[in-house]
């Protein structure tokens, strides 16, 4: 059962979604909204000026990953580089989250998702200045959760507060959604964004693994570390995809194209 099954048809119509000849790309649509245009003034020259001292060029913004950790309350961007490996664009402080260690599986619980999601929203005037939101629930999620009603509207977003969403300073959701525009703009359709607990390294799960209730998740978060350590070691993300139980599947890209 493929994850991203629910945005194949992203996928599928991307190419007749694509600007014409003369018409307008997704950067420059999203430069017609006043707050979008406004941020560009303030930021564009920042955001190029960390492309060229990570050697990205300018003029082909590469695909981003964007990582969470939420008990250490950061969010990692990393940006594609031409030799197809990722590097870390910057690192933020994630100003407010709810909830407590594990993942959202019901309307209500104030929990903050964790699993491998992507983006699935662009929100230039959000309540909460800008936001990204994200794909939850995912497959994993409506097969783990017997739940009637398991949520919906998880978003990256600015205004500082969070009722299950990951609440930046408007200052550095700036960052993040020029990046995210920038990716999307020269065709990156879907915009990984993984959610995990903590860093999932093994001093990490040694020390969390002491508190009962993180003891029923260990087996849910060693599966999601599985594709943690296959970017850690490649440097660029898996495929992922979910089985009939709700795991998480990674395989290399690499791989699957040398088979086509």
């Amino acid at each position: 059962m493929n994850f991203f099954k629910a945005g194949l048809w992203i996928a599928v119509l991307a190419p007749l979604l694509a600007a014409a000849p003369g018409q307008p790309g997704f950067e420059e649509l999203q430069k017609r909204n006043k707050n979008v245009a406004e941020v560009y003034d303030r930021k564009e020259e920042l955001i190029k000026m960390r492309c060229r001292s990570l050697e990205i060029p300018d003029d082909s913004f590469g695909n981003i990953l964007i990582r969470v950790f939420k008990a250490e309350a950061l969010l990692e961007v990393w940006v594609q580089k031409p030799d197809g490996k990722y590097v870390e664009f910057n690192e933020y402080k994630i100003y407010a989250t709810s909830g407590r260690l594990g993942p959202k599986r019901e309307e209500g619980d104030m929990q903050v998702p964790e699993g491998y999601y992507y983006i699935r929203d662009f929100k230039p005037n959000s309540n909460y200045y800008m936001a990204l939101g994200i794909n939850y629930p995912n497959q994993s999620d409506e097969i783990l959760s017997d739940a009637e009603h398991k949520g919906e509207d998880i978003y990256i977003h600015g205004n500082h507060v969070s009722a299950g969403c990951m609440a930046m300073s408007n200052y550095y959701i700036e960052d993040i959604y020029i990046c995210a525009v920038k990716a999307r703009n020269y065709g990156q359709q879907q915009i990984p964004v993984e959610i995990f607990p903590f860093r999932p390294t093994i001093v990490n799960f040694a020390y969390f693994n002491q508190f009962l209730d993180c003891k029923p998740y260990e087996r849910f978060w060693k599966n999601l570390a599985e594709g943690y350590n296959f970017f850690e070691k490649h440097q660029y993300p898996p495929d992922v995809s979910v089985d009939t139980n709700g795991k998480y599947i990674f395989t290399d890209p690499k791989a699957t194209q040398a088979t086509k």
